[in-house]
Formats: structure tokens, C-alpha cells, sequence
């Protein structure tokens, strides 16, 4: 039986409920060498099926690297100019300029929202804006439009910045020009910090602009997106069992467990020491954040019972690390993000699931920036333990982590 066989043979099983589906098909890619990338992106190049071409893909996007199997992928996709061209939307970050672009015409010869090609434009549109934003006019998908206002030209931050002038004050309007992410852009929020009622909401802009209120940026420098590989294929680690002390819930007094570490040393961040996060693996809810100083001697934590480390890991399937390769679009995507996508990100500005402030050093009282976000959904051996998305966030000087959790 062929791979495309068997997975027609999973998908097609009226017995099997989606995720049962999606788990099984998973599980078989990653029996396979390379943990099935060759083989998926052979069965996304010949299937004729929309279904099995959207399971497959969800694998392929899934595993860092394999640019030229995915490209050869995305061109027999594009080359049928049927439904299961929506499958390429989940290779975008690893295509070809000019693959990209024909992409894009194809979508202008037919503009059709909600249409597989839209499906695949939406996509260019998060991660390489500027291949999508000279056809600006043309489009009418609101998603799309606001995808596009990533490094938007100066022009539309005075546009912006104008209409806020005119509008009573309106703080979308201000939102937006933040989520343009350029100097120009920055400039023109920060000239607004004796001219909005709240503080809070001039600091909020600030950092989503790309700038801490105190000065600096927001967010560690480069940006990556992050994959979740075996042990020891990146230095940053993930899961594992836990050691020394550790936040507690405050209702249950579940421990909360190790999610990641971004090394120090090897990451381009030139952090102090490791940067450690952790969160909780019960359904408790009871608090939206961790706060923990690592020193020589041990963690300590802030706001919160404490205790020894639980022994076994439920949020991270085994013990993990985090592959890295650089993002596409590096001054960061200004869609929200919908938690459950498995898009993990390290380094750069945050994609918030809902615009937030960044907790506040506890040790020094500045605001701190944005190294990670963990999120929620597949990965290769399985889900990860909890719902939403962990953004992770690091004092340097102080050696302090904040992970704060958006559902």
C-alpha cells in the first residue's frame, strides 16, 4: 500500500471523528524518515482530494525546513487549479518569491473571497505582506487589508495618525498605526503620551508598536518561528520532568511545569543566562500569569504559592526542544493570532491573541520584552497539553521570566 493509500484509507474513515483523524495521520507521517516530510510532500504533490490534502499539509507545516520538497509540493498544487490549492496556504513561509507571486496574480485573475486562492492569498498576506500590499486596491477581504498594515509606508501612518486627529480620539484608529511596526510609525504614537486620558493605553501602544514606554525595543531581535522537534536537535529545550521549585496553582496546588527554555549563548538574543517558563498543566484558570527569578541558588517566585516540581510532564508530549528558523515577515504579523494553530514564535513582537500590556519587572518595575510564544494544537507526538497560547516574556538585567496566558 502506498503513503497516500494509507492516508486516504484514514481520512476517508467514516468511523473516525476529524481529530481522530488528524492524530492518525500524524502518527503515521511520523513513523517515517524525516518524520514523513519527504513522503507527505509526495502525497500533497499527486492527491486529488481536498481533505487529504488539507491533513497532510497540517503535517508538512509542522516540520522545520524542507524548502524544495514543499516548493515541488505547492507547484503541483497550484498546477491543478483545483480546491486542493488551499493546501499551499500552510507552505507559505518556506515558497519561493517568485512562486508567491504567481500565486498572487492567480487570485487577481479571479478574485473571489473565500475561495481557495483567497485561502492562499490571506496567507502571503500574514507573512510576506510586501508581495500583496501593491494590489491593495483590488482586494476587498477586511482580514487581508488588515494583514497588510505589517511595515505599511509612512504615508498610511500619516493617514492614520490624521484620521485620529478628526476622530474624537478613537483608539482603534491608534491600534492600527500601531500594528504598522516601522520607526515612523512609533515616532508618531510616542508623540501622543501627553494627549491620551490613560497612560495604560499610550504604554500598550507603545509596546505594540515595537517599543517598551521606558525606551528599547519590545521585543527580542530577530524573529523566529519555532518548531517542536526531539531532544536534542535544538539546545532550547522543551517538556521534560520538572526539578527545584516551581509556581503551585493557588486553588489545586497543581506544580507548573517546564514549557520551554531559550538557551543563552546560542540564541542570537545574547541573554545573561537560560530563559525558563513554565505553566500549569490543571484546568483551574485561577491566574493568567507565572513570575519566576532564576538565580544560582534556585527559582524564586513572585505573587503565588510555591513548591517542589511535579516529576512526570503533561503539557509538552516527552521531552522536547524548539527548532528555530528565521520568520518571513520580521516586524511581525498585525493580524491577532487564533490560539490551536501550532505557530510558535521566538524572538520579534508578539502576535497577541487579544493586544495586552507586558507584565512589569518585579526586580527593576520596567515593563519586559517579548522573547516566545508557546501555542496550543499538534505537534509531531502529540498534542500539546493546554489550550491557548503562553506568551513568554524576559527581564535580562533582573533574570526574570513572565508567562502570560491568552485563551
Amino acid at each position: 500500500m502506498s503513503h497516500l493509500q494509507t492516508v486516504e484509507r484514514i481520512v476517508f474513515d467514516a468511523g473516525r471523528s476529524v481529530p481522530e483523524k488528524a492524530e492518525a495521520v500524524i502518527n503515521f507521517f511520523t513513523g517515517l524518515p524525516g518524520h514523513g516530510l519527504s513522503a507527505a510532500a509526495e502525497c500533497l504533490a499527486t492527491t486529488q482530494d481536498e481533505r487529504v490534502a488539507s491533513f497532510v499539509a497540517t503535517q508538512l507545516q509542522m516540520l522545520p525546513g524542507g524548502n524544495a520538497e514543499k516548493t515541488r509540493a505547492a507547484r503541483s498544487l497550484r498546477a491543478r487549479g483545483t480546491s486542493v490549492v488551499r493546501a499551499a496556504a500552510r507552505l507559505v513561509p518556506w515558497l519561493p518569491d517568485d512562486l508567491l507571486g504567481e500565486f498572487v496574480s492567480d487570485y487577481l485573475a479571479a478574485p473571489e473571497q473565500r475561495s481557495a486562492r483567497s485561502s492562499v492569498l490571506f496567507s502571503i498576506a500574514l507573512y510576506r505582506p510586501d508581495l500583496v500590499r501593491p494590489h491593495a486596491h483590488l482586494i476587498e477581504d477586511d482580514s487581508i487589508q488588515r494583514s497588510l498594515l505589517s511595515e505599511a509606508p509612512d504615508e498610511l501612518a500619516d493617514a492614520f495618525f490624521q484620521s485620529w486627529k478628526e476622530a474624537d480620539d478613537d483608539i482603534d484608529i491608534l491600534h492600527a498605526l500601531s500594528l504598522i511596526r516601522t520607526d515612523h510609525a512609533a515616532d508618531l504614537i510616542r508623540s501622543l503620551r501627553d494627549e491620551l486620558q490613560e497612560p495604560e493605553d499610550w504604554e500598550a501602544l507603545m509596546e505594540l508598536a515595537g517599543r517598551l514606554p521606558e525606551g528599547g525595543s519590545s521585543g527580542y531581535r530577530p524573529s523566529f518561528m519555532g518548531f517542536v522537534v526531539d531532544q536534542g536537535e535544538s539546545p532550547h529545550a522543551m517538556g521534560g520532568p520538572g526539578t527545584g521549585s516551581v509556581p503551585l496553582c493557588p486553588l489545586c496546588q497543581t506544580p507548573a511545569e517546564h514549557v520551554l527554555t531559550v538557551a543563552a549563548g546560542v540564541a542570537p538574543f545574547r541573554l545573561s543566562t537560560d530563559a525558563e517558563f513554565f505553566w500549569y498543566s490543571c484546568d483551574c484558570h485561577a491566574v493568567d500569569s507565572t513570575t519566576i527569578r532564576s538565580t544560582d541558588v534556585g527559582r524564586h517566585i513572585y505573587f503565588g504559592p510555591q513548591g517542589p516540581a511535579a516529576a512526570e510532564s503533561h503539557l509538552i508530549p516527552g521531552v522536547r526542544s524548539m527548532a528555530l528558523e528565521p520568520h518571513p515577515n520580521q516586524a511581525g504579523i498585525s493580524l491577532e493570532a487564533i490560539p490551536g494553530q501550532f505557530q510558535h514564535q521566538v524572538g520579534g513582537l508578539p502576535r497577541w491573541v487579544e493586544a495586552d500590556l507586558h507584565p512589569v519587572c518585579p526586580e527593576c518595575g520596567k515593563s519586559m520584552p517579548f522573547l516566545a510564544s508557546v501555542d496550543s494544537g499538534h505537534t509531531p507526538f502529540g498534542p500539546i497539553g493546554f489550550d491557548g497560547t503562553l506568551f513568554c516574556f524576559w527581564c535580562d538585567g533582573c533574570q526574570v521570566s513572565s508567562t502570560k496566558y491568552q485563551a
